[in-house]
């Protein structure tokens, strides 16, 4: 199949221009220009650092953009601590242990304090975070538009209503991502964030041991995959971890290559062939690897400009609740 074409690229981007204007902010790529514009540099520069250091954390980094953005909108809430009046995000079940990368956060912020204090937002380092850590790792980078304004609540029982969940079905995933104004194409796109990052190995012991209650394997899975998984993945050790595809730690098309070859862990990644758009997209990926690059940052745009639930103000720190200024 042939790469993507510069006028689709083109269309891309005005299609995304629309989604952007179209959001509550009116988000830019040139916002900090006057006001912090050393603000994309310094964030590139730590990021580039922390990904050096622990490449594992590069897909931590892209996540904590995902988990934001499904509850309350694009506002920063995820960094939010728990205080005595308010249980936050990070203690809701899908969060409590698995997310990680709020100190590379802190440090970034206090970074930027620094150079421009009061200026950049932290909802705004999420985004420009998840571009930079994927772009270091093997992804392309995107045009990041700015100007998200930080929340000033955020509630744990949110969470599990909001986020997609490793059970879910084709629809049931459509369904959660129409939730925040994006479709089912930016669904089956947006799941190749699992190119890259580990999984417990308890998140698919159903589908390695106790398919539908059975207590076989899913009989989908190719038998050789099968047998390393429970080597790597004993019944003994569900807090074990293994890789979400075939080149754990580089962001590329090979997810879509796992789950066409019957290769794929989670039930929600499997779901994405048990329909037509899935399997058609999974195997123009396979073909066509930079127009999923492309693609994906495209998508990454759109739901970056998911606009928050209750805009409160820039924060200083990114895990606390200030008086506004």
């Amino acid at each position: 199949m042939a790469s993507t074409s510069p006028r689709s690229l083109l269309l891309l981007v005005l299609a995304v221009a629309v989604v952007v204007s179209d959001a509550q902010l009116q988000l830019s790529e040139t916002f900090y220009d006057a006001t912090c514009p050393q603000a994309a540099s310094i964030v590139q520069q730590k990021v580039n650092a922390f990904v050096d250091a622990d490449r594992g954390l590069a897909a931590a980094l892209m996540r904590l953009h995902f988990h934001d953005c499904f509850v309350r909108g694009c506002d920063g809430s995820v960094l939010l601590n728990s205080t005595d009046t308010m249980l936050t995000e990070k203690e809701a079940l899908l969060n409590k242990g698995s997310l990680r990368g709020f100190e590379q956060i802190d440090e970034i912020k206090m970074e930027l304090e620094c150079a421009c204090p009061g200026v950049v937002s932290c909802a705004d380092i999420l985004a420009l975070v998840a571009r930079d850590a994927t772009a270091k790792v093997g992804g392309t980078s995107w045009p990041v538009f700015l100007g998200r304004i930080d929340g000033g609540a955020s509630f744990a029982d949110e969470v599990n209503s909001s986020l997609p969940e490793r059970t879910d079905n084709f629809t049931q995933l459509v369904a959660r991502f129409a939730r925040v104004g994006l479709d089912a194409r930016d669904m089956v796109i947006l799941s190749g964030g699992h190119s890259i990052g580990q999984v417990h190995c308890g998140a698919f012991f159903e589908r390695l041991y106790n398919f539908q209650g059975l207590n076989i394997t899913d009989p989908s899975m190719d038998p050789e995959f099968a047998a390393m998984l429970k080597v790597q993945c004993p019944q003994t050790k569900p807090f074990g971890f293994m890789a979400l595809d075939a080149t754990n730690g580089t962001f590329d098309s090979a997810y879509y290559l796992d789950l066409l070859t019957n290769k794929g862990l989670l039930e929600s990644d499997v779901a994405l062939l048990s329909d037509p758009l899935g399997v058609e997209y999974a195997i123009r990926a396979v073909q066509d690897p930079m127009a999923f690059l492309n693609e994906f940052g495209w998508a990454m745009i759109k739901m970056g400009a998911i606009p928050a639930l209750e805009p409160y103000g820039w924060r200083r720190h990114c895990a606390f609740v200030e008086p506004k200024f």
